[in-house]
């Protein structure tokens, strides 16, 4: 169910040591209140309307709003005014509050019964707002696979890398494989901390690669991440996108205000009804609604849009308008695991200008033969526990076990016709053997990792698993009980052209006129990587899709 968590939870679960800026002006700066351009505000029609501030609906309410277009952009969160978003080191500070969705899975029958916490961004720049700020493309062949696999023509790598370049304002300069001057800052260059340092020097030692660049082409090795920040300050997209955009007097910003639906008439898409303040309103769009609420939030304003399974809207009392069985289904979500070290010392705690508490990554692939890699590895220069482990100690580091080509498929289901209603959140985590079977090989490459001598100096006893736990069956039970969510949920709309496709290659809405769904959710499998670059190449995409008619 989407019930939040409790704050206490949501803390102990990463256990680092929090770096407070002082004298720095949030990003949202007091600027956005309930609305941006009040007299805009009291139209009724819009040319566009876009539901979600997040990833993607930050990019299109940019893009479309440059040429003259009346753009509407509605979120169902408040402003970005305060200093746990702009400042990174402070992410974890987000989790259990009033900028987070904090969506709770039901019991999950592959991975001990537990509920999975899923914090998701409800605030202007959605997930942006709230993630680890990791720039990652994902790999070429995922781009490709989704252009002859799943039929989505021109979304093949060679045709989606000028929409990476287009965002972006790489802190190297431009190059074959990166833009500069975009609105996107993405910064390569940083002071990593001394036990990341150690961490990828030990995973050479192991045998894994170094890689300069792993948004070049090739993924493979072990890198330094590249990151959504500017001069130390997070990068969301409500910071690169909509700031710019919000002087425009065709732009209108709505917040705190939740779509209910999207109305329907005689096939075609004409408007939003959303709630704020306890009041329902309705809005007309000329030309398109354009919904981007995300994995969770789009198949829900879809569903009770009367856009779903027949017999599923039918069973809650929601008049069918469209037949499509895929909405909701289709979700998948990377996964990770902690392996994690207690310190042999006292461990440097991370200083301002250090960022971020993540700082490397290793791309590694389960079998040569594999196009791209199917492992992703993340390494913490503090504990990062699972919210069920025992927390013995915050001297330690974390080198955490991942899989990022999941087979496992879950969905998304609606409880009743109240929009209000608490969702169940399904994802079937470490349904399928290979997904189990890849947390265990990524474990023992940690582990791999973790005994190599670049790590003496800092390393004390295995915290987790622990020594005790050895066998392959023993590992599959340990990751079963600490599996927890990468927070790239995705695929709940899916694009393609199966019956099971939500959307069109242009992102259309299969039987109903005037509508797109513009998120990660239409991702038909997710990539090798994180999702949030992907979500605004995708809406950069869109737009120019959108504008072309």
């Amino acid at each position: 169910m989407t019930a939040k968590p409790s704050s206490p939870m949501t803390r102990r679960h990463f256990l680092g040591r929090t770096a407070v800026a002082s004298g720095i002006l949030s990003l949202g700066g007091g600027l956005f209140g309930a609305s941006v351009n009040p007299a805009n505000a009291q139209d009724s029609q819009y040319d566009y309307i876009i539901c979600g501030a997040g990833s993607a609906g930050c990019v299109l309410a940019n893009r479309l709003s440059e040429d003259g277009a009346r753009v509407l952009l509605i979120e169902a969160g408040g402003p970005d005014n305060t200093e746990m978003i702009s400042t990174p080191m402070r992410l974890i500070e987000l989790w259990g509050t009033e900028y987070d969705w904090g969506y709770i899975t039901v019991p999950q029958e592959h991975a001990q019964g537990r509920n999975l916490y899923w914090p998701r961004g409800k605030t202007l720049g959605g997930s942006s707002s709230l993630n680890g700020m990791i720039y990652v493309r994902g790999n070429p062949s995922d781009y490709d696979q989704w252009a002859t696999e799943f039929g989505c023509e021109g979304w093949d790598y060679a045709s989606v890398l000028p929409y990476f370049k287009k965002s972006e304002d790489f802190s190297r300069g431009a190059d074959a494989h990166h833009g500069a001057g975009g609105l996107l800052h993405v910064t390569a260059d940083y002071t990593p901390h001394p036990v990341t340092k150690a961490i990828v020097e030990a995973a050479q030692q192991a045998g894994f690669a170094y890689n300069d660049d792993t948004n070049a082409g090739d993924q493979e090795g072990v890198a330094y991440v590249d990151l959504n920040t500017k001069d130390g300050l997070r990068q969301s997209t409500a910071v690169a996108f909509l700031r710019p955009a919000l002087d425009r007097p065709n732009l209108t910003l709505i917040t705190n205000a939740r779509v209910h639906r999207v109305e329907i008439d005689n096939g075609r898409a004409t408007g939003v009804t959303y709630m704020q303040d306890n009041t329902v309103k309705t809005v007309t769009a000329a030309r398109e609604v354009l919904v981007c609420g995300g994995a969770i939030e789009s198949p829900r304003i879809l569903m009770l849009s009367g856009i779903g399974a027949r017999a599923e809207l039918e069973a809650i009392g929601i008049e069918t308008k469209v037949d499509l069985p895929g909405v909701g289904k289709n979700l998948h979500d990377h996964t990770l695991c902690p392996v994690i070290y207690e310190g042999a010392t006292e461990l440097p705690p991370p200083d301002d200008m250090a960022i971020t508490v993540l700082h490397a990554h290793l791309f590694a692939k389960s079998d040569p033969a594999l196009p791209g890699p199917d492992m992703q590895p993340l390494f913490f220069n503090v504990a990062y526990y699972a919210p069920e482990q025992a927390a013995p100690t915050t001297n330690a580091y974390s080198l955490l076990a991942s899989g990022v080509r999941p087979t496992s498929r879950g969905q998304i289901t609606l409880t009743s016709a109240d929009p209000e209603a608490l969702m169940e959140i399904d994802p079937q985590v470490l349904q399928t053997q290979y997904d189990v079977d890849i947390l265990v090989k990524s474990i023992r490459q940690m582990r791999e990792i973790g005994t190599q001598a670049a790590l003496d100096p800092w390393r004390g006893r295995e915290i987790y698993p622990g020594p005790q736990v050895q066998t392959d069956a023993e590992l599959a039970d340990y990751a079963r009980s600490a599996v927890m969510s990468y927070h790239h949920q995705n695929g709940t709309c899916k694009m393609g052209v199966d019956a099971m496709s939500v959307v069109d290659p242009q992102l259309k809405v299969r039987g109903v006129a005037g509508l797109r769904v513009v998120d990660a959710s239409i991702f038909p499998q997710v990539m090798a990587g994180n999702t949030n670059a992907p979500t605004i190449m995708v809406a950069e995409k869109a737009a120019d899709m959108i504008k072309a008619g």
